[in-house]
């Protein structure tokens, strides 16, 4: 076995699944379920949406991640697979249908709920797995998440404050070893998690506990809980005060336990969410010499429930924003509240043979 000191974790393969259809920010406010002023508010001009279930778009996306890396089903030692919203059946686990149709036979599946942390809390996971794999085991983990919000029970425009919901998957392959790919990797150079649980009241105010999916309300409403909670409470000024101060010692800690500058960071990827909620939790949180800070490609896909964090890993992997060694910093978090950030580092890609 491996201590940390002695093991990295790179990410080898992602990949990110949205389903070709999309709807857009336009069409909500000609049906009635936002008005033109919040569309302005919002940033989103379009987000896909999907008639498959989110556990077969993470399949997918796990199955396009491994092809992408080259490696062998049977070297997945874990598969961490993080969700918001309903995954299809009431009574069932998503991570072993997405380890049993992506071929990863001999892994061990693990599905995440917490909320939309959850991609966040798989990648946590699986670097650690992967950092104290046993040698001759399966080394590899494998983290996923799928969120698809259609249907009666979530309205994906309006069940929210200042948030639209797109549908999608993402992965990613993370492995103890760089290798040989044809592509560029990240390294995994610092990750952590905090949590203020006292806010987790926020997704149940007001209402009793069911025994039953639905039992309460016919469809989610988190306007309604979020209402009653700011009402008891006062405001939002605890939880923003609560949260900016939070991810500011969350972002300083991961910078610290990298051992790198602030300066060294050449990029910010902060969660999907809108203007507002952002400034709500974030903006005034990261040190103003973090720049650029981006909020890639949220207006044509919209909040990705568990998915913006391995999201923005791939989008950094895929894209041209930081240059082969340079750093990127990951932040996103959930309802409860956990917020999480990730310190990576580019490596530029080799030949495979």
């Amino acid at each position: 076995m491996r201590s940390p000191a002695e093991s990295s974790a790179f990410v080898i393969g992602s990949a990110v699944v949205l389903p070709p259809a999309v709807e857009s920010a336009a069409e909500a406010v000609r049906s009635g379920r936002i008005t033109e002023q919040e569309r302005a508010q919002l940033g989103v001009t379009s987000v896909h949406v999907g008639g498959e279930p989110a556990p077969v778009l993470a399949a997918a996306a796990a199955r396009a991640a491994a092809a992408e890396a080259g490696i062998e089903p049977d070297r997945v030692g874990h598969l961490l697979h993080g969700h918001t919203y309903y995954q299809g059946h009431d009574f069932w686990s998503p991570a072993h249908f997405i380890a049993n149709e992506a071929g990863f036979d001999s892994c061990v599946p693990m599905s995440i709920e917490q909320m939309c942390n959850g991609g966040a809390a798989a990648l946590g996971i699986g670097v650690e797995r992967v950092r104290y794999a046993v040698s001759g085991e399966p080394v590899l983990s494998v983290a996923t998440t799928a969120d698809a919000f259609g249907g009666n029970g979530f309205d994906r425009w309006g069940s929210d404050y200042d948030t639209v919901y797109g549908d999608g998957a993402t992965c990613v392959i993370l492995s103890p070893e760089l290798g040989d790919t044809s592509v560029p990797a990240l390294r995994v150079v610092a990750l952590d998690s905090r949590a203020r649980p006292q806010f987790e009241a926020m997704y149940r105010e007001g209402d009793a506990f069911g025994t039953t999916p639905h039992e309460l309300r016919a469809a989610i409403d988190v306007k309604a809980t979020k209402r009653a909670f700011f009402e008891r409470s006062g405001g939002t000024a605890e939880f923003r005060d609560a949260a900016l101060k939070t991810i500011g010692e969350l972002v300083a800690g991961v910078i610290d336990l990298a051992g790198v500058g602030t300066a060294d960071v050449a990029a910010t990827m902060l969660p999907r969410l809108s203007p507002k909620v952002l400034d709500l939790m974030y903006s005034e949180a990261i040190d103003p010499r973090l720049v650029p800070t981006l909020h890639c490609e949220r207006d044509t896909t919209g909040h990705l429930g568990a998915g913006d964090f391995l999201a923005n890993l791939d989008h950094l992997r895929r894209t041209d924003l930081v240059a082969d060694g340079q750093y990127a910093l990951v932040i996103g978090g959930g309802g409860g509240f956990t917020w999480s950030a990730a310190l990576v580092q580019k490596v530029g890609s080799a030949p495979r043979t």
